[in-house]
């Protein structure tokens, strides 16, 4: 169902559409939303190239860094607006990935809306830089690099290094909302054939996938945790560093004293700790890109699922041309997807679980620090203790200082054991088996389509 506002043609969360285009951006089909909402018919558009429903206040930089993405082998999601053969003007969140020979794009209506009025702004700034440059004489190639260059910067400015880093925050946001608006692929009840076959297999990867989806929450939730607790970390290393400097600049008057090993032990594990908590930012990080590369990958994968068993639904209802070829771009896109989902869950099981070692690594090492640090400077206290050869300072105040890291002790480490035990509870469901028996299925069932 279509609204009008003003000059802007407005459509529903369940008008997903698409289109697939050969390696320059000519188009090869699309579904019949598509040709609804761009007001051309098949005839004019099979054929043509895409930006016959280029808007001219898209700035040139948006494709041509889009085109630099694509063709490095990287999916590209980001806001378009585009304009139909009526004059009237419509917003997509549009999502491209490669395929064999060429690409497949799937739009939707765009949800995050504080990200989507950002981008708007955004687009003007650049596009009044682009049609400034194009007055003053600079070639249509000049222009989409200055409007390039001023692109990446306004994204520098919101956060995203790049158009693909963008594209990579941006698709789950924009999935998950989809999600919440209850967008799922259709339902036909008692219909038989190859197309039926298509719709029952698509939602079962919908429903198979349901889990993992959710599963990411939990993911997500544990790294905002760890990003909290790595807050504390530089301070918690500085205190681990001078417990071991300090072990190491007092001896005991007495010669049979325990003070010598114990101080040993002591500096060995504070050192210890210090290397994995180190270390331990790294590993945080990697298991943050990972739970990221999943979360796109699992988002373009539900949304192909969707896009192909919606276009399944319309093909049994009868109101779809040119069936095979789009369906066997559409299950090239997904039975991508299905591939590099299953490798991305892999990687997060590994990063997890090397997480949850490293963790636990620094949690037991200052745990054992705690009560020989303790026995250390009791001894010291009864003992006399004196500074070591070349050591200055006052011995009071330096044991005063020892004293007050014993008290504190590393409050810390409770939450972080918290987290450790968060994260070898954490699951990813993901039948890779089931999947790859699905992706067949539809195969077998597109061949069906002929």
């Amino acid at each position: 169902m279509e609204t009008i506002q003003g000059n802007e043609r407005l459509f529903d969360a369940e008008d997903v559409f698409f289109s697939t285009t050969d390696l320059k951006g000519v188009i090869r089909n699309a579904n019949q939303t598509f040709m609804t909402l761009a007001r051309h018919p098949r005839e004019e558009m099979v054929g043509a190239p895409h930006n016959i429903i280029r808007h001219d206040d898209m700035p040139a930089g948006v494709f041509k860094l889009m085109w630099d993405d694509l063709e490095a082998g990287k999916p590209v999601c980001t806001y378009v607006l585009n304009r139909a053969g009526d004059g009237r003007d419509y917003w997509v969140f549009a999502t491209v990935t490669a395929i064999e020979e060429g690409y497949v794009s799937v739009r939707t209506k765009p949800f995050d809306e504080s990200t989507f009025a950002a981008v708007r702004e955004v687009y003007g700034r650049v596009r009044a830089l682009e049609r400034e440059a194009a007055e003053q004489g600079a070639s249509r190639r000049e222009v989409a690099e200055k409007g390039a260059e001023a692109l990446l910067a306004e994204l520098d400015s919101l956060g995203f290094s790049s158009l693909s880093a963008f594209s990579t925050a941006s698709l789950p946001t924009e999935a998950v909302l989809l999600i919440k608006k209850r967008v799922r692929v259709p339902r036909r009840e008692e219909m038989d054939g190859a197309a039926a076959t298509i719709l029952d297999c698509a939602k079962s990867i919908e429903r198979d996938s349901d889990t993992l989806v959710g599963q990411m929450s939990g993911y997500r939730s544990l790294l905002d945790g760890l990003g909290a607790w790595m807050q504390e970390a530089p301070a918690i290393i500085d205190q681990a560093r001078r417990i071991g400097e300090l072990v190491a600049m007092f001896d005991s008057q007495d010669p049979e004293s325990s003070v010598p090993g114990v101080a040993q032990r002591v500096a060995e594990r504070t050192s210890h700790a210090v290397e994995q908590l180190t270390g331990l930012t790294v590993t945080v990080v990697e298991l943050y890109r990972a739970v990221q590369a999943l979360s796109f990958r699992a988002s373009l994968m539900r949304l192909h699922t969707l896009v192909l068993g919606s276009y399944a639904a319309a093909v049994v209802d009868g109101t779809e041309e040119d069936v095979p070829a789009a369906m066997v771009d559409l299950h090239r896109a997904l039975d991508a997807d299905l591939e590099a989902v299953g490798a991305a869950c892999d990687e997060v099981g590994s990063r997890r679980d090397a997480l949850d070692s490293s963790m636990r690594l620094v949690v037991s090492d200052l745990d054992r620090t705690r009560r020989p640090f303790d026995r250390w400077l009791r001894a010291l206290q009864s003992e006399h203790a004196s500074l070591r050869e070349g050591v200055e300072g006052d011995v009071l105040a330096l044991l005063g200082e020892a004293e007050g890291l014993s008290n504190k002790g590393f409050p810390e480490m409770s939450s972080l054991a918290v987290l450790a035990a968060r994260c070898r509870g954490l699951d990813l469901s993901y039948n890779a088996a089931a999947m790859a028996d699905a992706s067949k299925s539809i195969s077998s069932a597109i061949a069906g389509l002929v």
